[in-house]
């Protein structure tokens, strides 16, 4: 913490929203290998490229708001965006607040592959990662939600403000934008020395994460980084698991108790062992991942909020629900938290599954306008009926394992989670599976 607070006051505006991804140059359109590989072979359209997207990328802001800070000179051919709860030198971090601004002199280590001149911008934000509306507008649904938290990486990339932008989750905050802006999105294993330079939320929940376009783009973008792991092993990656615990869930909705089967079919149809498993006590415990979420958050962010004032009501909000969750009760789930990767990791090996099949979300997202009544982000974990609330995004987060999410309709999509490290397998699994 004491490494992230610190800065001065600051302030930002955004722009009028227009949607309309119509007259995007289509120079920009097409696989990211296939850009830089033509451009290898013909450096004046590379140029050209760079320099239309440096234009759109102003363009396309004006319209979405998804950018807190673009470069004023810099047009590579592979763009990136990161996520403004992150450290990047030559870049401003606000934290998703209005009067909150350091100017650090470092870079944080989640960026160490990624070579400087390819950072375009600094993504909004949810106002301290907890708050309801980063400001931003969906590319892709006229109308519909962006989702929280890592929004503005998600829009930036369905826009084409960048070409892969880096965001935090704790909860689902890589994975549910990703979604409901149609990109991928890559929850990476849980990694303290990554976390350096990133707001800490829930240090027991927080991991970085990757938006792309496509997997393709994601894969190429993450290898010429040096970010997936550098061996899988030999066997293909083959077992696949539907979680049963889904299928008898009386808030997962019937579109999206349908789409998972049906995928789980396609599955089976492309050569994929599908098996059943239940996630037992892990399925149980997911409710309580948002007490624990609230309680860190609390203890985290309460230190400095003078800092971030002023807080909106629906950041205070979730503050006051961590204070009112009992720190013992956080200590024993954070207790639990190796029990439960463990256990299920020798089931796992047992059967020889390669990862978990299951949705990213139980509902239809909300409307921004319907949002903007809620009182906060967070369900109340004291509301009996909270488990009816807790979805499907705690369990990577609880293990600390990597979840890839893929868009499979509008604003709805599916996530793979595989074994520490396997992020590698995760592509491999999604390129076959939603190729």
């Amino acid at each position: 913490m004491k490494q992230f607070f610190t800065g001065g006051a600051g302030t930002g505006a955004a722009g009028d929203p227009e949607n309309g991804l119509d007259d995007m140059p289509p120079v920009l359109t097409g696989a990211l290998r296939e850009r830089l590989r033509r451009a290898a072979e013909d450096p004046a359209w590379g140029q050209a490229c760079a320099d239309a997207g440096r234009q759109w990328a102003r363009t396309a802001d004006e319209r979405f708001r998804a950018a807190t800070e673009i470069h004023p000179e810099r047009r590579p051919l592979l763009r990136v965006g990161v996520k403004d709860n992150i450290h990047c030198r030559d870049f401003a971090t606000g934290a998703g607040s209005p009067r909150f601004r350091a100017h650090p002199q470092w870079t944080a280590p989640v960026l160490d592959g990624v070579p400087a001149e390819y950072v375009t911008c600094k993504t909004r934000l949810t106002e301290a990662t907890l708050g309801l509306d980063a400001g931003c507008v969906n590319p892709v649904v006229p109308g519909g939600w962006p989702g929280a938290s890592s929004t503005g990486s998600a829009v930036a990339v369905a826009a084409n403000i960048c070409d892969v932008a880096v965001g935090s989750d704790s909860l689902g905050s890589v994975r549910i934008p990703s979604v409901a802006c149609g990109v991928v999105g890559l929850r990476m294993t849980y990694d303290p020395a990554l976390l350096d330079g990133v707001l800490p939320v829930s240090p027991s929940l927080d991991a970085v994460g990757w938006f792309a376009r496509t997997i393709d783009d994601l894969r190429f973008a993450l290898e010429r980084f040096d970010v997936l792991e550098a061996a899988r092993d030999g066997r293909p990656a083959r077992r696949l698991a539907l979680v049963t615990d889904v299928l008898e869930d009386s808030a997962c909705e019937p579109g999206i108790l349908r789409a998972y089967e049906e995928l789980t079919e396609t599955a089976a149809a492309r050569g994929f062992d599908v098996v059943r498993i239940s996630l037992g006590d892990l399925w149980k415990v997911r409710s309580a991942a948002w007490a624990l979420c609230a309680r860190e958050a609390y203890e985290q962010l309460t230190p400095h909020t003078a800092a971030l004032a002023p807080l909106g009501e629906d950041v205070l909000n979730v503050l006051r629900l961590g204070e009112r969750v009992a720190p013992e009760a956080a200590e024993e789930l954070r207790r639990q938290q190796p029990a439960l990767a463990q256990d299920l990791r020798a089931r796992l090996d047992a059967e020889e599954i390669d990862a978990l099949l299951l949705p990213v979300y139980p509902f239809a997202l909300p409307t921004p306008e319907s949002i903007r009544t809620w009182p906060m982000l967070f369900p109340d974990v004291h509301d009996p009926a909270v488990d009816t609330m807790a979805g499907y995004t705690p369990i990577a987060s609880l293990l600390g394992w990597p979840a890839l999410s893929v868009p499979t309709a509008p604003q709805a999509g599916m996530q793979l989670v595989g074994r520490p490290n396997a992020e590698g397998a995760l592509l491999d699994i999604a390129e076959q599976l939603f190729g």
